[in-house]
């Protein structure tokens, strides 16, 4: 009897841990699918009504402009259903547009942000006629909502048809759609301009890359040292503007050297670079091309710099300028500028650097003298050594114009430090500063 009712407790204890372990199966799914996907209706429903956001948008995950690029949409999501949109890029001729139309949260394929009311900004993405006659952008206008915690900086959502993958970064509610993308224009405008002709440098841990085509954005980039040809690789990314500053992102992470992966910059204003602020990687950054390098590569491949007779001067120089300027009027001469080259050598002598005295004599056209110089990089610096004329006609300007030896055989032949005269990112007008003398200082710009 003993035995027995061991061996009955045995059992009866054994079904009610089975029994147990059953129920705890059956909490886990005590609502059915279709609830869930009403429950994330309203979760998302809520976090976003009432909230403004920055969509990086992408039509298509493509390496090529304009479907490639990213666009940033700005979204106020209203509680009563309507949202206000803006944007400023090419496709609205670089104006402000906005308008409205309303959103929606719906279950299809998951839990789905639907601008389901046509809206002339996200919509003209999907305007088959707008671009490629029958296709458009392709872009989307429903995406999954991959994640949006509650009280989220960031959001993840993705093309229901393109697959892109497009960032949400929330804004304060108050800020100013026109402004905002007014800021961003200037910062693209600024720092990434189609005027720009020197490329940039992307450094990623150790290894460092030349980058280009900034301006498309949709980034050129191959190996410092490397082929151009056979080595550039094309990453799409966007800037936009958060509360503390500017920032730069990749439309996805980049793992080309190995063991790292970036993709989010921030702008540092004060070292004008965007530094990396993925986790474990401050030492990657975008920063602009070495100067003197740009210089001399300039004069090098044929390309001439130039002080225009508006260009940016101190006062000093402009007054030992003005001296030569003045002798020249009374010689019925008008200074044209002085121009920077390399110039080919006439019967097997050596290619030399000239300055080039620009000037011009009434009812004449414009002439040039040139006289011969030694210009060599030191670092950050560049070195200018007078060498003397290539012509007795230019002996004779030294010695009978007043003013043109001391600019010619001083001011320009002596060590300059270069910088930007733009930024870090522009070089095209670059700023030599005297090392002997501050007060001396000109601008040159590439012709």
């Amino acid at each position: 009897m003993k035995k027995l009712f061991s061996i009955s407790l045995l059992f009866s204890v054994a079904a009610m841990m089975f029994t147990g372990c059953v129920s705890e199966e059956d909490d886990l799914f005590d609502s059915s699918a279709a609830e869930r996907l009403m429950t994330s209706k309203k979760m998302y429903t809520d976090r976003l009504g009432g909230s403004t956001w920055v969509m990086e948008f992408y039509p298509l995950n493509t390496d090529e402009a304009p479907k490639g690029q990213g666009y940033l949409i700005l979204n106020k999501f209203n509680r009563d259903g309507s949202v206000v949109q803006a944007m400023q890029n090419e496709l609205t001729d670089g104006q402000y547009l906005t308008d409205t139309s309303l959103w929606e949260v719906i279950s299809d394929q998951g839990t789905v942000l639907t601008f389901n009311t046509f809206n002339k900004c996200i919509h003209m993405f999907s305007d088959p006629g707008l671009y490629q006659t029958g296709q458009g952008f392709e872009g989307d206008y429903e995406f999954v909502i991959l994640s949006l915690e509650e009280g989220a900086k960031y959001g993840m959502l993705k093309g229901k048809k393109r697959a892109t993958y497009n960032r949400l970064t929330r804004l304060p509610d108050d800020v100013n759609f026109e402004e905002y993308l007014k800021d961003v224009t200037n910062f693209n405008l600024a720092f990434f301009p189609e005027s720009a002709v020197n490329n940039s440098l992307f450094k990623i841990k150790d290894s460092l890359f030349v980058i280009s085509e900034l301006y498309t954005g949709i980034m050129a980039m191959y190996p410092y040292g490397g082929d151009p040809i056979t080595q550039t690789e094309y990453h799409a990314y966007t800037t936009m503007k958060d509360t503390d500053g500017f920032y730069f992102r990749f439309r996805e992470k980049l793992d080309i050297v190995d063991g790292v992966s970036v993709q989010l910059f921030k702008f540092d204003e004060a070292a004008c670079e965007f530094v990396c602020v993925d986790e474990g990687n401050p030492e990657s950054k975008i920063f602009g091309y070495n100067k003197v390098d740009f210089f001399m590569e300039q004069l090098e491949i044929g390309h001439i710099w130039n002080i225009n007779t508006n260009a940016v001067i101190s006062d000093k120089f402009k007054e030992h300028i003005t001296v030569f300027d003045n002798a020249f009027k009374k010689n019925n001469i008008s200074y044209r500028g002085l121009r920077l080259l390399k110039y080919a050598g006439k019967d097997g002598e050596p290619d030399r650097y000239v300055w080039r005295l620009a000037y011009q004599q009434k009812g004449k056209g414009v002439s040039n003298l040139n006289y011969y110089y030694n210009v060599t990089p030191n670092g950050q610096d560049v070195r200018c050594h007078y060498e003397g004329p290539e012509t007795s006609a230019g002996e004779q300007m030294l010695n009978v114009i007043d003013g043109i030896s001391q600019v010619l055989t001083n001011d320009l032949s002596q060590e300059f430090v270069v910088e930007s005269y733009t930024n870090a990112f522009v070089l095209n007008t670059l700023k030599f500063i005297s090392v002997s003398d501050p007060d001396i200082w000109f601008t040159i710009s590439l012709n």
